[in-house]
């Protein structure tokens, strides 16, 4: 329903299908919350802000942060280097080439082979490593890294030099180390005997420097290592009888092996002819120079084997297969590759907050979701009025143009008719408007339903119950006096008594009897509001609208429930949530109320249509013609030409009262 005429002539099978029609798709399937397409159109401008945030964010960075450059060297450790006086025979070739270079990332690693570094580039006297050397307090103001370089920013300085203690040289050294350290590491890829060792510096000459210098020291440090090793084992070897014993148990080469064995045969044959013959028996003297022979041979391999050691030792357990390049670009920051990733890191992390804040927010804004929830039709949404033309003092009749263009009479209206029509076998004479939360627009609303009524052409009687403040200005303008409803209350005046009228609406009448209680519903008891409702539709009063406080704020609208042939409940957009609202319904159900539909109020229609939560918001920009002219709904009422009015009879006055008092 997006249109109605201005004299109120549609018919009533015509409302009743297009009433029907609006329950069936207020019924149908909802836009689920995590519908990503919708929460994007929804949260558009928390997503553009987070997004552009962030990729500012990592650009500036990229463009600010310290630079810092890699350099890298490679060296590879010898397979061949096998040491012959330290073999494990419980080890295979490929367990024992893993354990050594594992052993040996660990010595490259260790701050004894750091040291040697810092001693051989004097490091000791570079600023970026030691603090205390001279200009380090400039160096490390300049910064050491991207805390140093916020604190620069934030203007947050260290204390000068000059009121610091200067260690020895030696903390200096251990300082300088440990910067070393983190500046550089070594890695190996698989079972890959090549040695990577990676620097990052911010300057990169200095970081080509440190690179080459540590795969450079690392062979000088292996070859020292293994001349020194070669040197023990000689000198072990020697001190056990010319090497035969050590050799005997340590040594595994072939030919060693071949005659050790020669030699022990040959000695056990001598000892056989031994008991036979002399020393000087021809045999005997046969089997001792085959054992010369034999041992000379011995002695021969044994000299051959530590000239292999001694060569051997001159060759280093490592050799250099690439050295560090100067680095012509820093490795970090990468605007490339950083202001893409967070790009797209934070367009994953925007949309993973929207679903979330999307759950979490249970505030009502689709009639879609209100019949969901409630399995009853929303019979409209109620934009709100613009607070240009809601300040106080604003002339309702110097307004007419503006209230024109943002207008919630057309909504009004259409909530009545759905409402009248939402159910053909059974015309409601008895309506009451209540809301979930208090809003000073919800009698603004629950007015202009009775309004729209009237303007219709049936007889309407408007009763305001809620004791809340509220923003209807007629209501405001006029001079309320208790004394009127008192006396009515007391049964001591007529139902005509305390009906006002609006000249300029016949056939509408309004009873505001919230000014006469101090409390809500203290002076009106079940009894005495059937009778008022009595009195008013045997004055003629065709439709009543009942505006009751709010059902979560007190139990009004729940005991009033029962005396009404339907109840219209009020959801205020992006205010009430989905837990107030059902709780709302479950409490109206419990007293066997009749739930009309809903009616979502307040509603922002451009934000209601940008962010697609679906349903029509009626905001129409043009003022009725013809038979009625309504300004607004809650506010200035319709005029209609004489020869269509339809005078009310007059209320029929009581023929005695004589009936006991029904004040609380």
């Amino acid at each position: 329903m997006t249109t109605f005429v201005s004299d109120g002539s549609l018919s009533a099978r015509a409302h009743h299908r297009e009433t029907v029609d609006f329950a069936t798709q207020q019924s149908g399937p909802t836009v689920g919350l995590f519908d990503l397409w919708a929460v994007v159109k929804r949260r558009i401008w928390f997503l553009a802000s987070i997004i552009v945030g962030c990729t500012l964010l990592s650009a500036v960075a990229s463009f600010t942060l310290p630079k810092s450059y890699t350099a890298s060297s490679e060296v590879v450790l010898e397979r061949k280097d096998v040491r012959p006086f330290a073999t494990d025979a419980a080890l295979t070739s490929i367990d024992r080439d893993r354990s050594a270079a594992e052993t040996e990332m660990d010595v490259l690693q260790s701050r004894k082979f750091a040291g040697r570094i810092v001693d051989r580039l004097n490091l000791i006297d570079d600023p970026s490593f030691n603090p205390y050397a001279p200009g380090g307090e400039k160096a490390s103001g300049a910064g050491n890294g991207p805390l140093e370089y916020i604190r620069n920013i934030l203007g947050i300085r260290r204390s000068p030099t000059a009121g610091r203690v200067i260690p020895d040289v030696k903390a200096q050294r251990d300082h300088a180390i440990s910067a070393l350290l983190s500046q550089f590491e070594v890695s190996r890829t698989g079972e890959s005997l090549a040695v990577r060792l990676v620097v990052v510096n911010q300057d990169p000459r200095l970081a080509q420097q440190i690179a080459n210098t540590i795969a450079t020291l690392y062979v000088e440090a292996s070859l020292e290592f293994k001349q020194d090793e070669r040197v023990a084992d000689k000198e072990r070897a020697l001190n056990t009888g010319g090497a035969v014993a050590f050799l005997r148990q340590s040594m595994t080469q072939p030919l060693l092996i071949t005659l050790r064995n020669e030699e022990a045969r040959l000695l056990q044959s001598k000892a056989e002819l031994a008991a036979k013959y002399g020393k000087n028996h021809p045999q005997m003297v046969d089997a001792d120079s085959q054992i010369a022979g034999i041992r000379s041979m011995i002695e021969d391999e044994v000299q051959r084997i530590l000239s292999d050691l001694e060569a051997e030792s001159l060759k280093p357990s490592a050799r250099i297969v690439s050295t560090a390049e100067l680095p012509n670009s820093p490795s970090f920051p990468k605007p490339g590759l950083i202001i893409p990733a967070a790009f797209a890191g934070s367009t994953l992390l925007a949309c993973v907050l929207a679903l979330l804040l999307e759950t979490m927010d249970t505030r009502v804004r689709s009639g879609q979701r209100t019949a969901q929830l409630l399995r009853v039709p929303n019979l409209g949404y109620i934009p709100r009025i613009p607070k240009h033309l809601t300040f106080p003092g604003a002339k309702r009749s110097s307004c007419i143009p503006d209230w024109s263009n943002f207008t919630s009479a057309e909504a009004e209206r259409a909530v009545y008719m759905a409402g009248r029509y939402s159910d053909a076998k059974q015309l409601r004479r008895t309506v009451m408007v209540t809301s979930c939360v208090h809003d000073i627009a919800n009698a603004s609303t629950a007015w202009g339903i009775a309004t729209a009524a009237a303007a219709d052409g049936r007889p309407t009687a408007f009763v305001n119950l809620d004791f809340n403040r509220h923003n209807v200005p007629y209501l405001r303008s006029l001079e309320r006096s208790p004394e009127p409803i008192e006396r009515y209350l007391r049964n001591q005046a007529v139902i005509g008594e305390i009906v006002q009228s609006v000249p300029t609406l016949p056939g509408f009448g309004f009873i505001d009897a919230t000014h006469v209680m101090t409390e809500p519903f203290r002076s009106l008891d079940s009894d005495k509001l059937c009778e008022l409702i009595m009195d008013l539709k045997q004055s003629g009063y065709d439709f009543i609208v009942l505006h009751a406080p709010p059902v979560l704020a007190s139990g009004d609208a729940t005991w009033l429930a029962p005396f009404v042939d339907g109840v219209i409940l009020m959801a205020n957009w992006g205010k009430t949530t989905e837990e107030q609202l059902q709780e709302s319904a479950a409490q109206l159900r419990m007293n066997h109320a009749h739930l009309i539909g809903t009616v979502i109020n307040q509603v922002n229609p451009e934000i209601h249509r940008r962010h697609h939560y679906g349903g029509f918001v009626i905001t129409s920009k043009r003022i009725p013609a013809g038979g009625w002219h309504r300004i607004r709904g809650n506010g200035a009422l319709p005029e209609r030409a004489d020869a269509e009015i339809n005078p009310l009879p007059a209320p029929a006055a009581r023929a005695s009262i004589t009936r006991p008092s029904n004040v609380a």
